[in-house]
């Protein structure tokens, strides 16, 4: 086993320090997720982390995104196609570190359901293949950022099928 690093020593994982440690991040988040794994993708998305708001509904009791949630989605959804051709199949671990402008009250799972939804059909076929997640929010004024970490991931729960059952011209529910 390879020694931890002495910043990551403190109580976390991720080691100390600015922008210049993003690859050195991605790649402790890799294997402490899906250790082994040789397929790994590192997206950094530029700005401040987009947070998935609860959802709306209409009168007659239908749900929809607001429009804030559609342009960050889309615009993570480009973000991640620079990385990936074609969605990836089968098991998937993501981890994501939120770099935040400001101290500002927003919860993790949040800003990870946003990558979720933004990856859907270009990262991955579908959120359900994501067998292990990590998420952390961490404060970097001057540099707002998310660094996204997906790699190929070994599960008892297999999710090869989930391909399969989102062919093309269905839809997932919800």
């Amino acid at each position: 086993m390879s020694e931890v690093p002495e910043q990551a020593r403190a109580g976390s994982l991720l080691p100390a320090g600015g922008r210049d440690r993003d690859r050195e991040r991605a790649r402790l988040l890799a294997g402490a997720l899906a250790p082994g794994a040789a397929d790994v993708r590192v997206v950094v998305v530029g700005g401040e982390p987009a947070s998935k708001a609860r959802p709306r509904f209409t009168r007659d009791g239908r749900t929809y995104k607001t429009d804030r949630d559609t342009q960050a989605e889309t615009r993570t959804g480009w973000e991640l196609r620079r990385s990936f051709r074609q969605p990836w199949t089968g098991n998937l671990a993501l981890g994501c570190i939120f770099f935040r402008p400001d101290r500002q009250r927003i919860d993790v799972d949040n800003m990870l359901k946003h990558i979720c939804d933004a990856g859907n059909g270009i990262a991955w076929v579908d959120d359900a293949q994501i067998t292990a997640v990590y998420g952390v929010a961490e404060l970097d004024v001057e540099n707002p950022r998310t660094v996204v970490v997906v790699a190929r991931h070994v599960s008892s729960l297999d999710r090869s099928d989930v391909a399969v059952a989102l062919r093309p011209g269905r839809r997932k529910a919800g």
